[in-house]
């Protein structure tokens, strides 16, 4: 069972997997196949283009059901 704050409606690529306990190389496969959270682009301060995906709560919950915790 995952415990969040009923205020919080996205969620972090980082929380995510911490929150479901799949690794961050999973995860960002799984999003990409499966079309599941989205990408946020933010300015780095070299001027270069980040990435960060962001989830949903109705994301978490489907990743939390579906898929096994990585074991590695």
């Amino acid at each position: 069972m995952i415990k969040v704050k009923s205020s919080q409606k996205v969620f972090t690529d980082t929380e995510t997997a911490t929150l479901t306990g799949i690794c961050l190389e999973h995860l960002h496969n799984l999003a990409r196949t499966r079309h599941i959270g989205f990408i946020v682009r933010a300015a780095a301060a070299a001027g270069k283009q980040a990435d960060q995906w962001l989830f949903t709560l109705s994301d978490l919950m489907v990743l939390a059901t579906l898929y096994r915790r990585c074991q590695h």
